[in-house]
């Protein structure tokens, strides 16, 4: 019987594209933790332009960095979060994965903003501290409802800085984080239950896809975006189910250098023409999950993920070294350099006393519960 021919035989056909993307993703050997890695960094670096009152941060085709790696994060969330809907038994597995996955280290952080960061950023500042201000930040953190609102002030605790009210800039995207999960929920598990459901699923999130960037073009149409956070959202969505997507496809969808290099040039030109919030999603989350699928870095993140934690602690960092007039002594990259190198150990320290100890735990309950139904 003839062997099959497969991309290690014929490497022309990995430049075409021999692997799918739930092949290339589900081995174990990718890069998406690296990549969160850099999206994480890019965020703040991208913040120092603001945070260090440097002026005017730089930017391509109004994309600025920051920008591209939140939309970076939601790209690879939408495929992931998909992926562990439809591998989950139940909406409880799902719901304590996702949980377990964000919140415990959300929670420790916001209470070491309210209690430790500000009253020391009030000290630098020669503000004030208010402990209601404080409560107030860690109910708004802790009921992810930052994206809807503004951040409460911690009294004046950030007096001098440029910004002067906000201690962690970054949570309002897990609002919005949030929000997809609990769609991609409803439409995976609701679905589930229908019989002969083949192809639901992919036409659900199709839909919402065609929706979300739907509403990205008619706010361009109309003038762009508001300054609102609610409006700014609507790209992040269209990133999201741009992932999720592709997820739904995923052991159809081939991936190569070239298919990588077209999607690289449909997002150039989506963003040349000034519509690529709507044009370049798709395009894009092809693009980022490609690249994530290479597997030379996968060492980076296998066993200890800081990205999650580098993004929630670089803001607040940021604050406390403008409140102790860094921005005065170091360019903006080195301002960047120094809130990466004190993100780097909370990062670590969220990984390893959090994070994984949450994931641990919730592994021990759901196993309980699993055996507790099964008798």
């Amino acid at each position: 019987m003839k062997t099959p021919t497969t991309a290690v035989d014929r490497p022309g056909l990995a430049i075409l594209g021999a692997r799918t993307l739930g092949d290339a993703l589900g081995s174990g050997r990718n890069s998406l933790n690296a990549l969160r890695l850099v999206f994480a960094a890019a965020v703040i670096v991208s913040h120092s332009w603001w945070l260090g009152g440097y002026g005017p941060e730089p930017s391509l085709y109004g994309i600025k960095l920051g920008t591209a790696g939140v939309m970076g994060f939601f790209a690879i969330s939408g495929y992931l979060i998909t992926v562990s809907a439809e591998r989950s038994d139940t909406v409880l597995a799902y719901a304590a994965a996702r949980l377990a996955r964000i919140y415990p280290a959300l929670v420790v952080a916001a209470l070491a903003i309210a209690f430790v960061a500000a009253p020391l950023g009030a000290l630098l500042t020669h503000g004030t501290y208010d402990l209601r201000g404080a409560l107030a930040f860690l109910g708004a953190a802790l009921a992810l409802s930052v994206g809807v609102m503004d951040t409460p002030a911690i009294g004046t605790s950030l007096w001098g800085n440029n910004d002067r009210f906000d201690w962690n800039g970054p949570l309002w995207t897990l609002t919005w984080e949030g929000l997809c999960y609990v769609i991609i929920a409803v439409v995976v598990f609701l679905l589930r239950r229908l019989p002969e459901n083949r192809r639901g699923t992919a036409t659900a999130i199709f839909l919402l896809f065609a929706a979300s960037t739907g509403a990205v073009f008619g706010k361009l149409l109309a003038g762009s975006f508001g300054p609102n956070r609610t409006e700014f959202v609507l790209p992040l969505l269209a990133i999201f189910m741009a992932g999720s997507l592709l997820a739904t496809q995923r052991h159809r969808m081939l991936i190569g250098a070239v298919p990588s290099l077209l999607a690289a040039l449909a997002v150039w030109g989506a963003l040349a023409t000034g519509y690529g919030t709507a044009l370049a999603p798709l395009p894009f989350a092809y693009l980022i999950l490609s690249i994530g699928s290479i597997g030379s870095a996968s060492a980076i993140g296998s066993r200890y993920d800081i990205s999650y934690g580098i993004y929630i602690y670089g803001w607040p960092i940021q604050q406390l070294l403008a409140g102790a007039h860094t921005p005065a002594h170091v360019p903006v990259l080195g301002f960047a350099a120094l809130a990466l190198v004190a993100a780097w150990p909370l990062g670590f320290l969220s990984c390893v006393a959090v994070e994984q100890p949450a994931q641990r735990v919730r592994r021990a309950l759901m196993s309980r519960f699993a055996a507790r139904v099964a008798t």
